[in-house]
């Protein structure tokens, strides 16, 4: 992804100036400003890239000691990732954009998108690398690599995971699918516990904003 890198760093680094490059940051909130102070340091501006329906109180969580934060430019999520390029292709203007990396959990999805259309360093968004958020998804990725994972089942309704509440010992985790850290996980002791919360889950907003929109229950 870096053409000028190839084949002998040393001999070539010269031709690298961090003045004239610029990178995405995606949601960088909490520590992930941190993230973006130690970019800063290193001599390359910052665009901060807010996903759509991001908590605006959210963006205010900043530790302490970076004190206030300041960006080459901040660009809001567009309608679809063509609009969202062109967004930020036109907030760096004569700087080159060199990554695009996720300031907290939020951005991840986002990030794997937008830095495979840039045309920098990705996971990409396809294959094993889709839904990396999604917490079912990603359960099954590992049953499916042989490994020890956890009884599930998902769903946006109750009658969808009706089977596996009332066959499965308690207690139970419930959690929505895609949220971040703690938010909306509940260990349920018996099944009116259970539905309860699974329906209290698409009534609240999520942490980082916006709706649930799918409750992951697992074994626990």
């Amino acid at each position: 992804d870096r053409p000028e890198l190839r084949g002998g760093l040393m001999k070539r680094f010269t031709t690298v100036d961090a003045s004239k490059e610029v990178v995405v940051v995606v949601d960088p909130y909490s520590t992930g400003c941190l993230v973006v102070q130690e970019i800063q340091s290193r001599g390359y501006k910052v665009i901060a890239l807010w996903t759509k329906g991001f908590s605006e109180e959210m963006k205010t969580h900043i530790p302490l000691h970076c004190g206030t934060m300041s960006y080459h430019a901040e660009v809001s999520e567009g309608d679809n990732p063509g609009e969202t390029q062109r967004e930020l292709y036109k907030a760096a203007g004569a700087l080159r954009i060199v990554a695009c990396i996720a300031g907290g959990e939020a951005g991840v999805d986002t990030a794997d998108v937008m830095s495979e259309r840039l045309l920098v360093r990705t996971n990409g968004a396809k294959g094993v690398f889709a839904n990396r958020r999604d917490k079912k998804v990603q359960q099954e990725l590992v049953k499916a690599a042989g490994l020890r994972s956890i009884r599930q089942a998902a769903g946006k309704t109750i009658s969808d995971v009706e089977d596996f509440l009332r066959k499965e010992s308690y207690p139970l985790v419930l959690k929505p699918t895609d949220s971040a850290g703690t938010d909306g996980v509940k260990l349920c002791h018996n099944y009116e516990e259970a539905k309860d919360h699974f329906d209290a889950l698409f009534e609240v907003e999520a942490v980082n904003g916006g709706y649930n929109t799918e409750v992951l229950c697992q074994e626990f």
